[in-house]
């Protein structure tokens, strides 16, 4: 399990008839008591904040009553965050992922251009499946970064029938460490899809098929459920069908490159 990207802590919580706690797994790897080795372990994430290299938003009157500051003042307890993952240079294509902080749940979504309209695109797709009520009970608000691909807010808070179906809000200039929930899973993410990755080759199934392993994966910060059990409890079934996840058995869970076969 330890070569399928699963870490001692993962083993410990799905296995517990083995009656071993984290440190004794890594002290028994360490003294070469099981097949694997040392350097089959996942890096425990250090999350480090990006820095920014995208294209910004010129237009800085979008930024009216959507700052970090105006954000704060809503004092929230959970929300979504959201952030665009780029392919390699050969690829025009980028994920846009969105990020439950309560059940960290994880969302990802291929689009084969970085621009405002295919986020829009994204965000329709979305309210079709869900209806528009659910939409906003979900993404009622959401924090992004400066981006030019979220430099249209009112496109994107306009649903498709001309209601607003959510409120978008952005971090400070040069401090995506704000939305630091969707930047740390994406330390999961490029596990299985590295830097340099083409994302040519890849498809939303391969996108849905990432995701669900990302959330069937113990964390520690939910007590030792996965962001999928979490999700259910909070969301309802319904709503999981209609975002396309699906739970990953916990001895199945793969988080290499090996779990996207075309591995280009």
């Amino acid at each position: 399990m330890i070569e399928q990207g699963q870490s001692p802590y993962q083993i410990a919580v799905n296995h517990p008839e083995l009656g071993m706690s984290v440190r004794t797994i890594y002290t028994y790897i360490d003294k070469g008591l099981f097949s694997s080795r040392n350097i089959d372990l996942k890096r425990k994430p250090k999350f480090k904040p990006r820095r920014c290299h995208k294209t910004q938003i010129t237009d800085r009157s979008v930024f009216t009553g959507r700052t970090y500051l105006d954000f704060q003042g809503l004092g929230l307890n959970s929300f979504t965050e959201m952030d665009t993952v780029h392919s390699s240079r050969e690829s025009r294509k980028t994920l846009l992922t969105l990020y439950f902080t309560k059940e960290k749940l994880f969302l990802a979504f291929l689009m084969n251009r970085c621009t405002n309209g295919a986020v829009r695109l994204v965000f329709d797709h979305l309210e079709k499946r869900l209806g528009t009520y659910k939409f906003l009970s979900l993404f009622e608000y959401t924090l992004t970064d400066r981006g030019s691909e979220f430099g249209d807010p009112d496109a994107l808070e306009t649903g498709i029938n001309g209601f607003q179906r959510c409120s978008l809000y952005y971090c400070d200039p040069m401090r995506s460490g704000q939305k630091g929930g969707v930047e740390n899973v994406h330390t999961m993410l490029r596990m299985v899809l590295p830097k340099g990755t083409s994302f040519e080759f890849l498809t939303q199934w391969d996108v849905n098929r990432i995701v669900d392993h990302i959330n069937s994966t113990p964390r520690e910060s939910l007590n030792g459920k996965t962001p999928y059990e979490l999700a259910l409890e909070s969301f309802g079934e319904d709503t999981l069908k209609a975002l396309q996840l699906r739970r990953i058995a916990p001895d199945e869970v793969n988080l290499t490159p090996k779990l996207i076969r075309y591995n280009r």
